[in-house]
C-alpha cells in the first residue's frame, strides 16, 4: 500500500525580496527530485503569487491567512532592507503571517540579509523598522543570515534538511498519510479521476481567466467561478498528491503548478471498474 506525506512550507517575504524567493521554490524542487521517491515525502512550497485566489469581504491578509497561511506546516520568512506594510492587526503582512504561525504552533524559519545595496535606494523608515523587529526576536529564538540570493540557496539547502531530518523524518509520515482503505473521493471526485485516467493527457493544471479558474484534468476542463468552490478543487488535488496518485511536475509560464498522473491512480481505477463489474 503506498504511503506518501506532503508537507506545505509557506514563503514569506516584504516586496523587497524576489530573487530568494524564487531560490526557496528552487530549492524544494531541487529536494523533491533528490529525496522525495526514497522518503515518501513531498515539499510543496506556498506563496501568495500563486496559492491565492481573489475573493472580497476582508483585509487582504485575512484572506491570505486562510487561503495559505492555515494550511502552511513550516514557514520561511525572508528579510532584506524591508520589514513590510502594516495590516489591520500587525505592523506587517509578513510578521503577522509569523504570529498565526506561532500561535498555531508551527515552526517558523527566519533570515536575513546582510547586504543591504546602495543606501540612498533604501526606505530608511522601513531599515529601521526591520532593525527594531531583528532585534526584538534575538532572544525568542535561531535565525539566519545570508550574503545574497546565492549564499541564501546554500544556507537555505542545509537549514532545511536539518529540520526535515528532525521533524518530518520516518516516524513522522503517518501524521500526514492517507491511505487507500479509506474513503479518500466522493463519487463525483472519481469520475473526474477516471474521465483524466482514461484521456490521452497526463497532466493536471490551472488556467486564470476572467471571473474564475479553469482545472484542467487530462483532456477534461473544469471552469470554477466561486472561491469556495476552488477551495473543494484545491483539497481534491491535495489528496491526490497526499495518497501518491499525482506528482508535482513544474511550475507553468504564470507559475502555476502542473501535476502528473502516476500508475496508483491507473490501479486505483481499475479496482473501481472491476468491483462495478
Amino acid at each position: 500500500m503506498y504511503q506518501a506525506a506532503v508537507y506545505r512550507i509557506m514563503i514569506a517575504a516584504p516586496s523587497d525580496i524576489k530573487d530568494e524567493i524564487k531560490t526557496a521554490f528552487d530549492v524544494m524542487s531541487h529536494w523533491n527530485d533528490m529525496h522525495s521517491e526514497q522518503s515518501k515525502l513531498v515539499l510543496l512550497p506556498l506563496h501568495w503569487s500563486i496559492s491565492s485566489y481573489p475573493t472580497m469581504g476582508k483585509h487582504p491578509q485575512k484572506l491570505l491567512n486562510e487561503q495559505i497561511v492555515e494550511k502552511s506546516d513550516l514557514l520561511i520568512c525572508v528579510f532584506g532592507t524591508r520589514l513590510g506594510s502594516p495590516t489591520d492587526t500587525d505592523i506587517s503582512g509578513t510578521v503577522e503571517e509569523i504570529n498565526e504561525h506561532r500561535k498555531a504552533g508551527k515552526d517558523v524559519m527566519m533570515f536575513f540579509k546582510k547586504n543591504v545595496g546602495d543606501i540612498n535606494a533604501v526606505d530608511l523608515a522601513q531599515l529601521q523598522q526591520l532593525k527594531e523587529f531583528k532585534e526584538s526576536v534575538k532572544n525568542d529564538g535561531l535565525w539566519c543570515e545570508f550574503d545574497d540570493a546565492n549564499d541564501f540557496k546554500q544556507v537555505l539547502s542545509e537549514k532545511l534538511q536539518l529540520y526535515i531530518n528532525k521533524n518530518w523524518n520516518d516516524n513522522n509520515v503517518e501524521k500526514k498519510t492517507h491511505l487507500l482503505d479509506q474513503k479518500t473521493f466522493s463519487s463525483d471526485e472519481e469520475q473526474v479521476l477516471s474521465n483524466w485516467v482514461n484521456s490521452r493527457n497526463v497532466s493536471c493544471y490551472t488556467i486564470g481567466v476572467l471571473g474564475g479558474v479553469i482545472y484542467v484534468f487530462g483532456d477534461f476542463q473544469y471552469l470554477v467561478t466561486q472561491g469556495k468552490d476552488e477551495a473543494l478543487w484545491d483539497d481534491f488535488i491535495d489528496r491526490l498528491q497526499n495518497i501518491g496518485f499525482i506528482d508535482f511536475e513544474k511550475y507553468d509560464n504564470s507559475g502555476r503548478p502542473v501535476y502528473k498522473l502516476k500508475k496508483a491512480a491507473y490501479d486505483y481505477i481499475d479496482n473501481l471498474s472491476n468491483k462495478k463489474e
